[in-house]
């Protein structure tokens, strides 16, 4: 099921790329400039081979700031900052990664803003993993629920279980993890399990995302 790797891969790298703070500009006096441009400087290399890669860490630190301070859905900022970034032409997937790295930073820099929707913006990260990789589509009740049950599972057992759970809520298939990697769901329910798995552990139970990378790069081992 390599469509589940890379999608988790992906998402769940993106969510940790913000974990080291390295120093920032002497411009930022403010706290929310600082902590943006350490995370921008930590994140910068989420972004290498895509079409975002000569896009400057302080452009990315400025983005982070301005969508800590807005009042429209936070999806909504993100689709708009990705827009407004210049860059040279490239795979649409692309935009998908920076804005996972805006919405990683809006988490770790202003909490309080990601809280406020934060069941949307886990949506719209589902939504758009589906839309782009040809998933299929869910309803968003079932999305919610499924992402919350695979939290759970995680806080008790292991990414496989999680995975397990995400299949069998979402399509019905009552398989072991062998038997989904060895084509139990076929690629789009893949696409989709991987946008539940990877979008649950960034935006409804981060504390699970080391676990989940593991996970994954011993798929890929």
């Amino acid at each position: 099921m390599p469509t589940v790797k890379r999608l988790a891969v992906l998402v769940v790298v993106v969510a940790a790329c913000g974990g080291s703070a390295a120093p920032t500009s002497t411009l930022a006096n403010d706290p929310l400039v600082v902590a943006a441009g350490e995370f921008a400087t930590s994140a910068d290399r989420a972004l290498d081979g895509t079409r975002f890669a000569d896009v400057t860490p302080a452009t990315i630190a400025a983005l982070v700031v301005e969508l800590c301070s807005g009042s429209t859905p936070l999806s909504d900022d993100v689709a708009r900052g990705v827009a407004s970034v210049v860059a040279t032409e490239g795979d649409s997937a692309d935009d998908a990664i920076l804005a996972e790295v805006l919405v990683a930073g809006v988490a770790e820099v202003c909490p309080q803003r990601m809280a406020a929707d934060l069941s949307a913006v886990y949506l719209a990260s589902v939504r758009f993993t589906i839309d782009e990789g040809s998933g299929v589509v869910v309803g968003d009740g079932v999305a919610v629920t499924t992402g919350l049950s695979a939290c759970a599972v995680l806080d008790a057992g292991d990414p496989g279980d999680a995975l397990v759970t995400i299949a069998a809520a979402l399509f019905g298939v009552e398989a072991t993890l062998e038997d989904l990697l060895a084509g139990a769901i076929d690629g789009p329910q893949g696409i989709t399990a991987g946008a539940v798995l990877a979008s649950a552990v960034i935006y409804l139970c981060p504390e699970h995302a080391e676990r989940v990378e593991e996970f994954v790069d011993g798929l890929s081992a």
